[in-house]
């Protein structure tokens, strides 16, 4: 029988490609690419980002962004993974004006931020928000709503609609410093949809939030997203980001190391899986030939590498009458490629 073809038809697929950044010698000066490939027209795009922290007393140079450029579509949750001091939260100030960049552009909604105005259709969850402690939620709610210069009915609606739906119609007029942590995230989450903006950026949205809070902010993204509306989440959680995004980058000292789907980025496998039934005498030969698997109800998961060690084993099971129930292929996990590209 020939093994080799249903190994091939089980490992197939066309392999992700996606650039990775050409370095210079000093670690921020970089060329910028003379023309972009961005479909058009982007909800989010970032072109050729640099950003580099001086410290004047020890003349130190902190490079934060590098040469960063990505696009994001209408409609879609994007999200931003990396780990802390990977240059997120450096990129979102950017984009908010909160910090300017040394070179590149970033455009929103078509408009370059350099045109603060089309922040006004910008909504933003910051990482650990506070509040005027004196401030009622519904104060609250008013009170930013009213800095974007959208309309106070309009206001006024959707801050009913987003404390009923986010479990706190019932502390509308409590002052949040009686609030927790969960609740002033919930809050937070409201100040960002309450002037309706087509854009919006969450900085770890689901931070301190119980797994129905986290839930409920998973679906009130994708209802967004469904409406046309497009979310950027900053974050460094990986469950909450392959449970909700639509495409990911990742992010590394200041660089974009990979983007793609989450399908694109896990498209390699990394190696198979043979289930066979339990035995002694089976598992002192795997014991002897030093081949790693894992007993689960009654069955040994035998794991190796590649199509020819599979290949291999298949034969030498059956010459052994061993009686081989599945086949798999491994896929990586976003965790895998988490860990190979960013740490």
């Amino acid at each position: 029988m020939d093994l080799e073809a249903p190994l091939d038809c089980l490992s197939g697929g066309a392999e992700a490609r996606h650039a990775k950044p050409s370095r210079k010698h000093s670690a921020c000066r970089w060329e910028i690419p003379t023309r972009y490939n961005f479909p058009m027209p982007a909800a989010f795009e970032v072109r050729a980002v640099f950003k580099t922290f001086r410290h004047w007393w020890s003349r130190r140079e902190v490079c934060a962004l590098r040469n960063v450029s990505f696009a994001v579509q209408p409609g879609t949750i994007f999200g931003l993974l990396g780990p802390n001091g990977a240059g997120k939260t450096t990129l979102v100030k950017i984009a908010l004006t909160i910090a300017y960049p040394d070179q590149g552009e970033i455009r929103v909604l078509g408009e370059s931020v350099r045109n603060r105005s089309v922040l006004r259709s910008v909504g933003y969850l910051p990482e650990n928000p506070r509040f005027p402690a004196h401030l009622t939620a519904w104060q609250v709610l008013r009170l930013y709503g009213s800095l974007s210069g959208a309309d106070t009915k309009r206001v006024d609606a959707n801050a009913a609609n987003w404390l009923e739906r986010l479990d706190l119609a019932g502390w509308r007029d409590v002052r949040v410093s009686k609030f927790s942590k969960g609740m002033n995230e919930r809050l937070a989450l409201a100040q960002a949809l309450v002037h309706d903006p087509d854009f919006i950026f969450l900085d770890e949205p689901t931070d301190g939030l119980d797994p129905p809070g986290r839930r409920e902010v998973r679906a009130i993204c994708r209802e967004l997203a469904d409406q046309g509306k497009t979310i950027f989440i900053n974050s460094h959680i990986l469950a909450e980001i392959e449970l909700i995004c639509d495409r990911i980058a990742l992010m590394k000292s200041g660089e974009i190391v990979e983007q793609g789907t989450i399908v694109e980025l896990t498209s390699n496998q990394s190696g198979y899986e043979l289930v066979v039934g339990v035995s002694n005498e089976l598992r002192n030969w795997l014991h002897e030939k030093m081949l790693p698997f894992t007993a689960v109800d009654g069955h040994l998961h035998i794991h190796v590498p590649d199509r020819t060690s599979a290949n291999s084993l298949i034969d030498a099971l059956r010459a052994k009458n061993v009686e081989i129930d599945s086949l798999n292929v491994k896929k990586r996990t976003l965790e895998s490629v988490f860990m190979e590209k960013v740490l």
